[in-house]
C-alpha cells in the first residue's frame, strides 16, 4: 500500500509539472502567434517595415515566462488619420479571430486525427489556449475603449456593442467545440474512464480562469469585470457539467 502511494502521489507530481510546462508553451505559442500576426498583416499593408519588430521588453522573469512585457509594436493613429480605418480594423482583427480562432480551428481538425500521445496532449493546451485567448477578448473584452475589440469596432465604423454579438457568436462556438467535441475525444484516448475527466476538467480550469483574469483587473471597465465573473462563475461550471457527458456527444 506504502509503494503505491507513492507511486500515485509520484503520478500526481508528474501530471502537475506537465501541466505547468504545458500551460508556459501554448500560452507562448499562442501569444507569438497573436502578436506577429498583427505585425505581419501591418506589414503586408505597408504600415511597418519590419513585421518581427515587436515590443520585446527586457529579460524580467515574467517577460521569459508570460512575454508580459511584449507587444505588436503597431502604430495605429497614422492608420486611422489615413482614413484607412478597414485596414486598422484587419490588423486588429489578425491577433484574436484570425491567428487564434485559426489556430484553434485547426487544432480542433487535428484532434480527431492524431494518434499519438505526446502530440495529442501538446494539441489540446495548443487548442485550449487560443480557443480560450479567443474568448479572452470576445465576449470578456469587447465592450471597453480600448485594445484589439475597440480598434476593430473603430475601424468598422460600428459601436463596441454593435461588434460585440458577432464577435461573440465566433467565441461560443469555438468554445462549444472545443469543450463538447475535441476536449472529450482528447480525454478518452489519453487517460482511461475511471480517472474521471480529471484531463479535460483541468485544462478547461486552467485555460479558462487564466483567460479570465484581464476582466477582474478593472483595467477594460465595469462590463469586463461583470463578464469575467460570469466566465469563471457561471461558464466554467457549465463546460465542466459538459464532460460529463459521452465523447462528442
Amino acid at each position: 500500500m506504502r509503494g503505491t502511494g507513492l507511486c500515485n502521489r509520484g503520478h500526481m507530481l508528474g501530471f502537475g509539472v506537465a501541466v505547468l510546462g504545458s500551460v508556459l508553451l501554448a500560452h507562448a505559442f499562442d501569444f507569438f502567434a497573436h502578436e506577429y500576426a498583427h505585425s505581419f498583416v501591418a506589414w503586408g499593408l505597408g504600415w511597418k517595415g519590419d513585421p518581427l519588430a515587436l515590443h520585446y521588453g527586457t529579460a524580467a522573469i515574467d517577460n521569459i515566462l508570460l512575454q508580459q512585457q511584449i507587444d505588436e509594436n503597431v502604430d495605429y493613429a497614422p492608420i486611422f488619420a489615413s482614413g484607412r480605418g478597414w485596414q486598422a480594423a484587419l490588423i486588429a482583427a489578425a491577433g484574436p479571430l484570425l491567428a487564434n480562432g485559426g489556430t484553434a480551428l485547426i487544432c480542433h481538425r487535428l484532434i480527431g486525427r492524431v494518434a499519438a500521445p505526446i502530440v495529442l496532449w501538446g494539441l489540446v493546451w495548443v487548442d485550449a489556449f487560443s480557443t480560450f485567448n479567443v474568448w479572452s477578448y470576445a465576449p470578456l473584452r469587447v465592450l471597453t475603449s480600448h485594445g484589439d475589440m475597440a480598434l476593430l469596432a473603430r475601424g468598422l465604423g460600428i459601436s463596441v456593442w454593435g461588434l460585440f454579438p458577432f464577435v461573440s457568436a465566433f467565441a461560443v462556438w469555438l468554445v462549444w467545440r472545443f469543450a463538447c467535441r475535441a476536449l472529450p475525444v482528447a480525454q478518452a484516448r489519453l487517460f482511461p474512464v475511471d480517472r474521471q475527466k480529471i484531463f479535460s476538467m483541468t485544462v478547461l480550469a486552467v485555460s479558462l480562469g487564466f483567460f479570465s483574469i484581464p476582466g477582474f483587473l478593472g483595467g477594460y471597465g465595469p462590463f469586463c469585470a461583470v463578464l469575467g465573473m460570469v466566465s469563471v462563475f457561471m461558464v466554467l461550471p457549465v463546460l465542466l457539467a459538459a464532460q460529463q457527458e459521452p465523447a462528442g456527444g
